[in-house]
């Protein structure tokens, strides 16, 4: 929840691309937030390839080294770190990744001669800072943040800057933007950079008209939403990073319950909640367990829940209620299959008529351990 506000007067309220009617559909900030995914990660991308070229390379050979690597930061900012632990975990590295709260008070000294990856949209998070007063001159950091001037950035060994444009709040453009330079990091491990480039260049010009899609079409969500009861996102894999993304952005953006699991441990228990209020969202990409995932959305649905599953067209799936995402190579998944879940939290906030991308509470960055406080 850490992020830089600007003010959104140049965004515009309606939005058009070629061949999709006009419609006045980007009505808020957040809204425009989603659609300028595109632009925001050709930003990210450059910066990968130019002026951050120098940072992904040196961090690469360190995550190369054989040494324990800890992945640590906050909210959103962690949520997209889980894509990482699995790509590290396939290539055999010993990661874990653990709450920057919980490292400050509870185990740092379990790892205290591990490498230290920090992600921080804002690098300011009382909770990074604190942490990071242990850590420096220790143990290498390596920062990702979106503000190069941060306390974060300043202190890391290595900063990898997101040159993402800024979200008004919520972690949209930042969450993506972050995902793509965790995979370039991965590419650069892999020897694979130009690939990378080219497979990215090869999906954002793909973007604009499918999340325009995705925002005009948004009212047929309504069906699935309108019932009064928490919404699960199940996942398996790196697809565990969108369940527990797009929970938070229901809580943050729709301000309802929403709870992300992995797939295998909502079948031992959990499915009791199961009945005709029961709503769930399955993300089920190509891989290894799509399968066992779509089972689950069969039985779920047999058993009286809402279930809608977001991933690519499958054959046998016709039977399913589905949200189909962009074809890209399974690894890069997350970076899109999060995207109709903003969609549908966006939706839920004009059904309950709050103002979409609002906070109550929580402050833009979090200073405070002990309270709220408002910058």
């Amino acid at each position: 929840m850490d992020a830089t506000n600007t003010s959104p007067q140049d965004s515009p309220l309606s939005s058009t691309v070629e061949g999709l009617e006009s419609k006045p559909i980007l009505t808020s900030r957040l809204a425009q937030d989603i659609q300028d995914q595109a632009t925001a990660l050709s930003c990210v991308l450059t910066q990968c390839y130019e002026d951050g070229l120098p940072s992904i390379l040196q961090a690469a050979e360190l995550l190369k080294s054989g040494r324990q690597v800890l992945i640590t930061g906050i909210g959103a900012s962690m949520f997209a770190s889980i894509s990482l632990q699995y790509c590290l975990w396939s290539r055999g590295i010993a990661v874990t990744l653990i709450e920057a709260a919980e490292v400050l008070h509870y185990c740092h000294a379990a790892y205290s001669d591990a490498i230290f990856i920090v992600v921080s949209r804002s690098g300011e998070s009382i909770e990074i800072t604190r942490l990071l007063s242990r850590v420096k001159g220790r143990q290498p950091i390596i920062a990702v943040t979106n503000e190069p001037t941060s306390t974060l950035a300043r202190e890391a060994d290595i900063t990898l800057h997101l040159n993402s444009p800024p979200d008004e709040m919520v972690a949209v453009q930042t969450y993506t933007g972050t995902l793509l330079t965790l995979y370039a990091l991965v590419s650069a491990m892999d020897n694979r950079l130009d690939q990378f480039k080219e497979e990215v260049n090869t999906i954002i010009p793909e973007l604009p008209r499918w999340i325009l899609d995705l925002l005009q079409k948004r009212d047929g969500w309504d069906s699935f939403l309108r019932i009064d009861a928490p919404v699960y996102l199940l996942a398996r894999g790196a697809s565990y990073a969108s369940a527990s993304e797009g929970a938070l952005l229901f809580n943050e953006i729709a301000k309802i319950p929403a709870v992300g699991m992995l797939t295998a441990s909502f079948r031992h228990g959990p499915v009791e909640l199961v009945d005709g209020n029961f709503r769930r969202l399955i993300f089920a990409p190509q891989g290894r367990t799509q399968t066992l995932n779509l089972a689950l959305a069969r039985d779920l649905a047999r058993f009286g829940g809402r279930v809608r599953v977001i991933g690519p067209p499958k054959g046998d799936a016709s039977d399913i209620d589905g949200c189909p995402i962009l074809a890209v190579p399974e690894p890069l998944t997350p970076l899109v299959e999060i995207i109709p879940v903003q969609v549908a939290a966006l939706r839920m906030a004009e059904l309950r008529g709050i103002p979409p991308g609002s906070f109550r509470y929580t402050p833009q960055v979090a200073v405070d351990e002990e309270s709220f406080v408002v910058a």
